[in-house]
């Protein structure tokens, strides 16, 4: 169903471009290639599927209306001038190294996407970027105007607020066990 909608969307969104600007094979294999992580990330940043749908269909008007293949690089910094339009993207304060261990114990998607949306938004971007699409610190860096100095301090803070969550998380439920078994016995 969810593949479907995405599809459907998919279609709905080239035929959109197509309308504003004649698109060749070439523009739609762009599209089809870089559509999802321009989605994802929208996604995560914003919560929405809808929104995420905006600035998807933003990003790649915005893009070929500058050129008619345009790089990677031309596609990150369209998603870059949605986001900053569309959210505040404030400098966040830093977290400290201390705090709750994991244990070496495996973690849930669901747990994750729980933490990742408990970050502030300059940190969920710069996490998403790094660790989920693997951007190196410098290409995040121009893409967010800063220095590259300050997207690794930021993307060290998201890891450890991650991990702090993530240990939050997996305390309320040992604590939800034992409760729930001392009452069984």
């Amino acid at each position: 169903m969810m593949v479907q909608r995405a599809a459907t969307i998919s279609q709905s969104i080239i035929v959109k471009v197509a309308h504003c600007y004649n698109i060749s094979d070439e523009q739609r294999d762009v599209y089809e290639s870089h559509r999802h992580h321009i989605f994802s990330v929208a996604y995560y940043m914003t919560g929405d599927e809808r929104e995420a749908e905006s600035i998807l269909e933003s990003t790649f008007i915005q893009s070929f209306a500058k050129q008619s293949k345009p790089s990677i690089a031309m596609l990150d910094e369209a998603l870059m001038s949605e986001l900053y339009r569309r959210l505040s993207l404030d400098p966040v304060p830093a977290v400290s190294a201390g705090g709750q261990r994991l244990n070496g114990r495996n973690v849930r998607r669901t747990d994750m996407e729980e933490a990742l949306w408990e970050l502030p938004l300059r940190e969920r971007l710069c996490f998403l970027m790094r660790d989920v699409e693997g951007y190196e610190p410098s290409r995040i860096a121009g893409l967010l105007a800063t220095s590259e100095a300050d997207i690794r301090c930021t993307v060290l803070s998201a890891r450890l607020r991650m991990r702090s969550l993530l240990a939050e998380q997996h305390s309320t439920e040992e604590r939800w066990t034992e409760q729930r078994f001392s009452m069984d016995a």
